[in-house]
């Protein structure tokens, strides 16, 4: 049902010549922004010293616009045209960037990109054209993604987003999502920085990105001093607990005993329920009154959900509804389709 494009959040300055590193656009991202070249997601992790992302970005930083810019380039390879995109942002920023985001995606983008580095042409462009735009909470996304995607739930949900910059919360009813229950919490950031905390006590780090050492935990070892270090305990000491401290809490703020009588299945999605350790202590914690489920594909679930609503933006042109979720740890772009693009 979905064509899915997936690389990492990150990019770095480059003016080195890179010619042939790459077999296609998607591992091969060398943009042109204001009169300076970026290595964008897997060229920035391989070809870059420092690749990096700050966290939950503003519209206006150079962070999302460059990463946007790159998804539209992607994006562009599949989608037809004009383009009907939605996105989104945790609760706690929603309201603010809304506005703007949506008015930097709207509109006739000229992207300029270095194609050397997939055997293209250096001074390459692409014209892409986008009919209109919609900024959604990341939890709707994730909502209308349960409801009309493979799940198709129908009764009452909890849905826990577990991102690397921010958790988030809500109930679903079906009148619609409870807004008391929506929130924003510390992402797994807080479980990468204890890792790095811990890590930094005894061995020195040589000056490591944050998103070199989230992927150090996803990956669950690390090579310090050339030598390959096991981190599956530090990764699951550090799990439990970010659970313990920032996300149980999290959960009972959001959630009344009221609540519990009105829904009896959780959703879990996001980067952070691919980590056995954290998904155990939600099973500790609910297992007991609610049945636990991660969704499926959970790293792609609200791009996914953002398709889904792009649909209903797009009325007959459905091969134009581009979900796209610019997210700390990855950018994930899905289109509506039956085969991978």
């Amino acid at each position: 049902m979905f064509k899915t494009k997936i690389f990492p959040s990150v990019f770095e300055a480059n003016t080195a010549e890179l010619v042939n590193v790459s077999d296609n656009l998607l591992t091969g991202l060398k943009i042109e922004h204001d009169g300076r070249s970026y290595v964008v997601g897997e060229l920035a992790l391989i070809e870059g010293s420092a690749p990096h992302k700050g966290i939950n970005n503003a519209p206006s930083d150079l962070d999302y616009q460059l990463l946007f810019r790159a998804a539209l380039a992607v994006a562009k390879v599949g989608a037809e045209e004009p383009m009907y995109i939605v996105t989104g942002f945790p609760y706690s920023t929603y309201a603010a960037h809304r506005r703007a985001a949506e008015n930097l995606i709207m509109g006739t983008h000229t992207i300029e990109y270095d194609g050397r580095t997939f055997g293209r042409n250096a001074d390459a462009s692409l014209r892409a054209e986008v009919a209109q735009a919609e900024v959604i909470p990341e939890i709707e996304g994730f909502v209308a993604g349960a409801k009309k995607g493979e799940l198709q739930e129908t009764a009452p949900f909890f849905a826990v987003g577990l991102g690397y910059g921010t958790m988030e919360t809500a109930l679903s009813l079906s009148s619609g999502i409870v807004q008391r229950t929506m929130t924003s919490a510390n992402g797994l950031q807080y479980a990468t920085q204890l890792m790095a905390d811990r890590l930094q006590q005894e061995h020195y780090l040589d000056m490591l990105t944050e998103h070199q050492l989230d992927m150090a935990m996803r990956k669950g070892s690390i090579v310090i001093g050339r030598k390959k270090m096991d981190l599956t305990d530090l990764r699951r000491e550090v799990l439990n607990t970010y659970y313990d401290d920032v996300v149980s809490p999290a959960l009972e703020r959001a959630f009344s005993n009221s609540d519990f009588g009105r829904a009896s299945k959780m959703y879990i999605g996001g980067g952070g329920a691919m980590f056995d350790p954290v998904i155990d202590c939600f099973l500790e914690e609910f297992g007991e009154i609610l049945e636990v489920e991660v969704v499926p594909d959970p790293a792609s679930f609200i791009s996914q959900g953002y398709a889904l609503h792009a649909e209903g933006l797009s009325g007959s042109h459905r091969a134009g509804a581009v979900g796209l979720d610019i997210g700390n740890a990855n950018t994930v772009i899905n289109l509506l389709g039956d085969e991978s693009l």
